[in-house]
């Protein structure tokens, strides 16, 4: 008997055969390509993955009977394969090539092809006679293997497409990685852990969800037009309307172009559910920019679907039963016990609602790692919702869009782009891989889109000015004659300067991302309390409070932007028509734009273009007009991944460098290194006692828990590294464990400013007392 997976504290008789997981695994791989037609590619990546298990040196490990470093199990199948479709042919090669991809990298990760034997890793090094691995052949008899295809018995699911054959191919083959690494794991923690699995399928059924949101959406009344709506509120419920009845729509691509506060959220889930719901399809998948747009949201949803219906998937996120608030006494074990569902479904998005962020759902389709790809197959059949889509990175457009064609063209995937200011994303302009002119459906009537903006424009009565160049004195003396104003600026030092011009007082505060995240949801809640109050408030900021942060303001300045931009301040200023009239003023900064600002000098030159040509400078045809200005100026794959692919692969598609992709596709290139705040009593609220108490536990922990460090998240702020290096020489960051850095009692931490790089020893001095 040959073994794939052992208990050492027990007889060899509960231990997993070779020959069951070979099976269960190709089981569970075909029901997740069958979604997208590939069942036997991915059934057969299965039968294979482990041949390399039947040697009598991976025998003799799982025994116990050898010890030393791993034996490579994963190359085996991956020859084999090679070896029995060569005969074949070019086509037998290219289609075994593959799979090879898949078997040889399902513990490692995608290989990249390679040059060839000297080229350490890469799947033809692997591939060669030259690289030595352990004698298989005592697997050959296994009824797993027996009556492997011939390639001709495996047609490729759908057509492909001469000028993107190559992209369409590595996404399958990355899609096939993903079903396949999600089968090898679910068996195997069925084998180690079955309590796991039981946990799985604890979640809602689409249909059920359905059901509640109609009752959340018929209990709020959003469901009937009153007599007694404002005209606001009468067209959110139009845009809810619009987007139930367009759920009978065919599955593909739509737009959303909503005004902001059009009531989005809760419009783009009505469709997605319905959606879902007519079309059989299999989970919703919201993704959004940053953090504080998805905890916003994710708070809608659960308030209408119930807290056991969505799985929030962010690197912050800590489930409320893991909040340190909320232990209240129980044990551990009983925490985990309520968290471990989301946790596990966290792995592979096995969940019926997902909000995440956009860094985690594109960086997963270009990833090369099982942890990453898990949950890939679980996008095919499903309604992604992208919130905010004009904030796709311009430098790696033109592969992003390409990805969610293949997910909307052959993945059966439906794709809702939702935005205010709706990114050129067709390609009659500078786009040459987007959707075709008619592959974008608006959600919203063609005839009522404009009269929908209108209703916003009119209501919320917002004068826009652009008073030319204004310097910090000029900007705190206009700010000092308003009641509550909101000023937006480009950066953090220009958040700095203005804030300390405008001076310090009770009613003026600052945000920024020198600030934690726990400190600046306390200033936020601050703010919003002057607001509701009616006192003075004054608020200097960076962007971060253009996206997912409900407030409105009656004035608000914004220093030189992009359209995209200028409409997301406008959503600041009264929001919901509130107020008898807003006022929104663009202006230049006394401080120039830094080098590293060419992009957003890029973007205010274009918006200044479109403003001087368009009468409303936020209406569709503005905003389009705009963003096909910006790209058409712009280099969309500056990474040169789709060149890449084309230089590599001008016949049969089958050179890909999984590994070089993954690397360099990343929506966040800066560079930073996070360092955790311990706050001093002066920064408010009860920071210093909770961020002392998490640095206790990082400080007893060995190694540290993953839930510490993700509640340590919310006191840590982003520094570069010659910024850290300044505060090391200052003695005031203390490093814990070989690699986390924490600064200690607030020592260069201003309460009101956030970290001062430039003033590593400003202390308050009741934080220097004992």
């Amino acid at each position: 008997m040959l073994y794939a997976h052992s208990l050492p504290d027990q007889d060899v008789s509960h231990w997993q055969s070779l020959e069951a997981h070979l099976r269960e695994s190709a089981r569970r791989a075909e029901a997740f390509g069958d979604a997208f037609g590939a069942g036997k590619w991915a059934a057969l990546a299965a039968r294979l993955h482990d041949l390399g298990k039947a040697s009598p040196q991976f025998q003799a490990y799982i025994s116990g009977r050898r010890t030393g470093r791993r034996i490579d199990h994963s190359t085996a199948g991956a020859r084999l394969l090679l070896q029995r479709w060569k005969p074949w042919g070019k086509a037998g090669e290219c289609s075994a090539l593959w799979l090879a991809y898949c078997i040889a990298g399902h513990h490692g990760g995608l290989p990249d092809l390679g040059e060839g034997v000297s080229d350490a890793g890469s799947l033809r090094a692997r591939l060669a006679p030259e690289h030595v691995i352990p004698d298989y052949s005592a697997g050959l008899g296994l009824a797993a293997l027996a009556d492997i295809p011939q390639p001709d018995a495996l047609p490729f699911p759908f057509r492909l497409s001469r000028e993107h054959a190559a992209f369409s191919v590595s996404f399958f083959v990355r899609m096939l990685f993903s079903c396949l690494t999600d089968a090898d794991f679910l068996d195997t923690e069925h084998f180690y852990a079955p309590e796991n699995c039981r946990q799985r399928d604890r979640w809602p059924s689409l249909d059920t969800l359905q059901r509640r949101l109609r009752d959340f959406l018929s209990a709020k009344g959003f469901l009937r037009v009153t007599s007694g709506d404002s005209p606001i509120i009468a067209a959110r419920k139009e845009i809810l309307g619009h987007c139930l009845n367009a759920a009978a729509l065919p599955p593909g691509a739509f737009t959303l172009t909503v005004p902001t506060g059009g009531g989005k959220t809760l419009s783009s889930l009505a469709f997605a559910l319905e959606h879902a719901r007519r079309h059989q399809l299999d989970r919703i998948i919201l993704v959004a920019p940053y953090t504080s747009i998805i905890e916003q949201n994710a708070r809608v949803l659960r308030e209408a679907l119930g807290d056991d219906a969505v799985l929030e998937h962010h690197n912050s996120y800590v489930h409320p039963s893991e909040q340190p608030e909320a232990q209240n006494g129980e044990s551990e074990t009983s925490q985990g016990r309520a968290a471990l569902p989301f946790r596990l479904a966290a792995e592979n998005w096995d969940a019926p609602v997902i909000i995440t962020t956009a860094v985690q759902f594109f960086e997963s389709l270009f990833s090369s790692r099982p942890s990453r790809c898990r949950k890939l197959h679980h996008m095919a059949r499903s309604v992604v919702v992208l919130d905010e889509a004009q904030m796709l990175p311009v430098p790696l457009l033109e592969p992003s869009v390409l990805a969610l064609r293949e997910l909307t063209e052959h993945y059966g995937t439906s794709l809702v782009l939702c935005t205010a200011t709706q990114p050129a994303l067709r390609r009659d302009g500078p786009l040459k891989n987007g959707f075709a002119q008619d592959g974008l459906r608006e959600l919203i009537p063609a005839e009522r889109l404009e009269t929908l903006f209108n209703i916003f424009t009119e209501q919320r009565r917002i004068q826009v000015s652009q008073p030319g160049k204004l310097s910090n004195d000029e900007l705190a003396r206009r700010l000092l004659r308003e009641h509550q104003a909101l000023c937006i600026v480009n950066s953090r030092a220009q958040a700095r300067s203005a804030y300390e011009t405008l001076g310090s007082d009770e009613a003026h505060f600052h945000l920024s991302a020198r600030m934690t995240p726990r400190h600046r949801l306390l200033v936020l809640d601050a703010v919003r309390q002057r607001l509701r109050r009616g006192l003075p408030c004054r608020v200097i900021s960076t962007s971060l409070i253009e996206c997912g942060v409900d407030i409105s303001f009656p004035c608000v300045y914004r220093a030189q932007c992009g359209l995209d931009s200028a409409a997301q301040a406008a959503g600041r200023c009264n929001r919901s028509g509130e107020l008898p009239a807003g006022s929104l003023h663009i202006y230049t900064p006394e401080q120039p734009l830094s080098p590293a600002q060419s992009d957003l000098y890029l973007r205010a030159c274009f918006f200044s273009q479109i403003a001087e040509k368009h009468a409303d400078i936020f209406a569709p045809a503005a905003v389009e007009a705009y963003f096909k200005a910006l790209y058409g100026f712009t280099d969309l794959d500056r990474e040169g991944l789709l060149a890449g692919l084309r230089k590599k692969n001008p016949a049969a598609p089958y050179a890909f460098d999984f590994r070089q992709m993954d690397a360099r596709y990343r929506f966040i290139t800066d560079g930073t290194e996070p360092v955790i705040i311990a706050h001093g009593s002066q920064d408010g609220g009860d920071l210093a006692e909770k961020s002392h108490a998490l640095v206790r536990r990082l400080e007893e922990e060995c190694p540290p828990s993953r839930l510490t460090l993700r509640l340590l998240q919310g006191y840590s702020v982003q520094i570069y590294p010659h910024e850290l290096q300044k505060l090391r020489a200052a003695g005031n960051v203390e490093t814990l464990h070989g690699c986390f850095d924490v600064l200690r009692n607030g020592a260069g931490y201003d309460p009101k400013l956030g970290l001062l790089v430039d003033d590593p020893t400003r202390q308050s001095p009741e934080d220097c007392l004992f």
